[in-house]
């Protein structure tokens, strides 16, 4: 690579990335001392940062898109924005209606993206015990089983305080004020309303659930006493009771 650099024509343009770390940083610093510019590239935020960039995709293209269709979109993709950028190309290109419906996006992209782990959580904290719980199998089928836990924990946890932080807020508080009070897009506020009037009622049982994740956390990641930490089939097995417990023995008759 060296040698490249040291021989680059004048009508060749190279270019490289790097996914940050200390990793290739020889090769970095060398790319740097020949003279290259560098692009600082930040990884851009779930939520609000992604749905503006989707928005944006859109605009570029002089085409709009509705709100549904946005987290439609959102929702089918994931979080890969070279996937999200090719998905609104391909609408453009193929949908005649302005501006772009949540049908249209379902037509092409419906069940697209892999099973997340926010996907279980909103079906756990929602009391979708049947679907959570497929999901979850789903996602240990089609994944790293290694990855699954910890993340469908941390996603169940992150639900968790929006909700919480939702059920605190004053009856009257408008979308856009809980949005920006939870930090979460507007399109999600309904979705952790409905939630909330699921355990609002049931705090002790929410409660509870705060120590199931606690120690479900420690599990995932090896064990927090000596002697605890447990097999790749012990963990799933932990994982699934969990969903299970949460989702559905305490729901409401």
């Amino acid at each position: 690579m060296r040698e490249v650099i040291a021989d680059q024509r004048d009508n060749v343009f190279l270019v490289l990335t790097h996914p940050g770390g200390n990793k290739g940083k020889a090769l970095l610093d060398d790319l740097k001392a020949a003279g290259a510019q560098v692009v600082d590239c930040q990884p851009l935020k779930r939520g609000k940062a992604t749905t503006e960039f989707i928005n944006h995709e859109f605009a570029s293209r002089k085409r709009r898109a509705t709100s549904d269709a946005v987290a439609a979109l959102y929702e089918a993709i994931g979080q890969d924005l070279g996937l999200l950028g090719s998905a609104v190309s391909q609408l453009c290109s193929d949908v005649e209606a302005n501006p772009i419906g949540a049908d249209d996006v379902r037509d092409y992209f419906a069940g697209v993206a892999g099973i997340s782990g926010f996907s279980i959580a909103d079906a756990v904290w929602e009391r979708r015990y049947a679907e959570a719980l497929r999901m979850l199998r789903q996602a240990m089928l089609s994944s790293d089983a290694g990855r699954v836990g910890p993340s469908t924990v941390s996603s169940l946890a992150t639900g968790l305080r929006s909700l919480v932080r939702v059920g605190g807020m004053p009856p009257g508080a408008s979308e856009a004020d809980i949005a920006r009070e939870v930090g979460v897009p507007p399109w999600k506020v309904k979705t952790l309303r409905n939630q909330w009037s699921r355990w609002s009622g049931d705090q002790r049982r929410l409660a509870a659930s705060v120590v199931a994740l606690a120690d479900a956390d420690g599990a995932m990641k090896g064990g927090v006493r000596e002697g605890s930490s447990l097999d790749a089939e012990q963990k799933l097995l932990a994982l699934e009771i969990l969903v299970a417990t949460t989702a559905a023995s305490h729901a409401r008759d």
